[in-house]
């Protein structure tokens, strides 16, 4: 009885199995019957059949397949791992990526992704992309149908990058790859090195892939080159183009890919042509999250393609780690000095305890004999030394609180705060040291120009997130004394602080710019650039 079945391909006892999918023959077969003339005619010639073709070409994701692949000069996502690992440095998240497409024929393709920064501008990363396909029908020489049979195509990646220069990223992606048809199946390793740079509004990346090119069975893997170019254009808009040469060791395949992406705020619409379809597709990209739709017109069929993205956590800047462990180092300071203070306390009152037995004792003892008297001074003289140590334990806890207040107002800048509590303890004790050191510290830092203190107190409104108001008074300072850099830094970087919080990435990245011209040797600056462009990156599919 004949059983109604989706298109399938007959493989019969005696044909040789190649490493190809069944959708390549199909592929070969129907391009020249397509009514896409213009994409046929966009075919390199002999550009199918090299092992493993289709799983190392697929799309990571749905933003690279709405721009045809033409990213290996895009960087700062998960999907880097896959054209150029050198773009992975510039990830600035843990990013977690999701993408699945069904394809022709009942074939589909699955794409999990994950990317971890080790620090800043160094990143691992690791994917796992399954090309698979399902009721495949075997015959014999005579047509007999035996059974069906499935294929499966399969690449493990594991990636490393890091910076290596001040603009240049470097990459290394080793790559396991294994094939499944019926119960033939082949496995193999490989790696892929690649270079990013990016300087201004253009970036370039370039890829060798397959170095080791290690065989897939009877064949072997084809050492291939592509090189990248993406360009900023106007401000929301960008250009991106690859060259990739296949097979460069054999009779080198040329393929190109040129795609376009437009953001607006969150939202991306993209479109992309390459050497065999077309492509278009929308996005949207919130910090902490991505979702993006593509669809693709080929030859042999219209496929839509999905894919989600999840990013957390935000790797620590040097700064930051450093404030830490300040804190960390006061607070266990603190925690002795408390734990110290409270076993003298317990000693002492111990001493009281045993000092009031005895004086009770001594008081019924007591009688007019002189020498009794003698000894009740004593006692009265050890019970008023005992008061004072007590008191002076009190003192010195106090003393200690206060000059630990004063610490903490004096690396917050807050000196006018720190110099009181210095003075409190110069109250009591003029000749303490350390509440003199710090009185020092404090004039040394306050002891300056009408316009110095001025933007001192715009540093302080800085540091509160009031930036508006610290524009104003490093303005003041300004105004005593136009030359001064300092203050012209901070207004430009108060300025930035205001553009970041109303998402005004390019604006808030216009001021840093001009901030780092007049101060460009400071790491402050140079950090938060770092992190507004990443963010830009991001946001725009960089």
């Amino acid at each position: 009885m004949n059983k109604t079945k989706k298109p399938m391909i007959r493989l019969y006892d005696d044909t040789v199995i190649r490493f190809f999918t069944y959708q390549h023959i199909i592929c070969l077969l129907l391009i020249t019957l397509s009514p896409y003339h213009l994409i046929t005619r966009l075919y390199p010639k002999g550009s199918s059949g090299l092992p493993a073709e289709y799983i190392l070409s697929f799309y990571p994701d749905a933003r690279t397949s709405a721009i045809a692949g033409a990213a290996t000069s895009q960087g700062g996502s998960i999907s880097a791992i896959y054209y150029n690992p050198a773009g992975l440095a510039s990830n600035f998240y843990n990013e977690l990526s999701f993408f699945y497409t069904p394809l022709f024929y009942g074939t589909k393709f699955t794409y999990i992704g994950y990317a971890y920064p080790l620090a800043q501008k160094e990143t691992i990363a690791a994917s796992i992309g399954v090309l698979s396909t399902v009721d495949i029908e075997k015959t014999n020489s005579i047509g007999e149908t035996l059974y069906d049979f499935s294929s499966q195509e399969s690449v493990f990646n594991l990636a490393y990058s890091v910076q290596m220069g001040e603009t240049t990223d470097g990459g290394i992606n080793i790559k396991f790859l294994s094939q499944s048809i019926d119960d033939y199946s082949a496995h193999t390793a490989s790696c892929d090195l690649g270079l990013f740079s990016a300087k201004d509004d253009t970036s370039y990346g370039v890829v060798v892939k397959n170095v080791i090119p290690m065989k897939l069975g009877a064949d072997k893997l084809p050492l291939s080159l592509r090189l990248g170019l993406t360009q900023r254009i106007y401000d929301k808009l960008f250009l991106s183009g690859d060259v990739a040469f296949e097979d460069i060791l054999k009779k080198t395949v040329h393929k190109w890919f040129f795609g376009s992406e437009y953001n607006y705020k969150i939202y991306f619409l993209r479109a992309g042509i390459n050497y065999k379809e077309m492509t278009c597709g929308v996005g949207i990209a919130e910090e902490k999250f991505s979702l993006d739709y593509a669809v693709s017109f080929h030859p042999l069929d219209i496929t839509h393609r999905f894919s989600a993205v999840l990013r957390f956590g935000v790797e620590p800047t040097e700064a930051e780690k450093y404030a830490v462990k300040i804190l960390e180092e006061n607070k266990l300071k603190i925690e002795e000095e408390e734990k110290r203070i409270s076993r003298k306390k317990a000693e002492l009152e111990k001493d009281i305890s045993v000092f009031n037995v005895e004086k009770e004792k001594i008081e019924k003892l007591m009688t007019s004999d002189a020498k009794l008297k003698e000894e009740w001074k004593k006692i009265q003289q050890e019970k008023q030394q005992i008061t004072h140590e007590l008191e002076s334990v009190r003192k010195k806890q106090e003393t200690s609180a206060i000059l630990l207040k004063a610490q903490e107002y004096y690396d917050k800048k807050l000196y006018k705060e720190a110099e009181e509590e210095a003075n409190k303890i110069i109250k009591e004790d003029s000749k303490n040291e350390n509440a003199l050191i710090l009185l020092r510290k404090i004039i040394a830092a306050t002891s300056t120009t009408a316009a110095k203190e001025r933007y001192i107190k715009a540093i302080e409104l800085y540091e509160q997130g009031k930036y508006t108001d610290a524009i104003f008074k490093a303005d003041e300072a300004l105004k005593i004394e136009p030359e001064y850099q300092q203050a012209q830094v901070l207004i430009r970087k108060s300025k930035a602080q205001n553009y970041i919080a109303e998402k005004r990435f390019q604006d808030a990245k216009y001021e840093l710019v001009e901030a780092i011209k007049i101060s460009p040797d400071d790491a402050e600056l140079l950090e938060l650039l770092k992190r507004i462009q990443t963010t830009l990156d991001v946001m725009e599919g960089k």
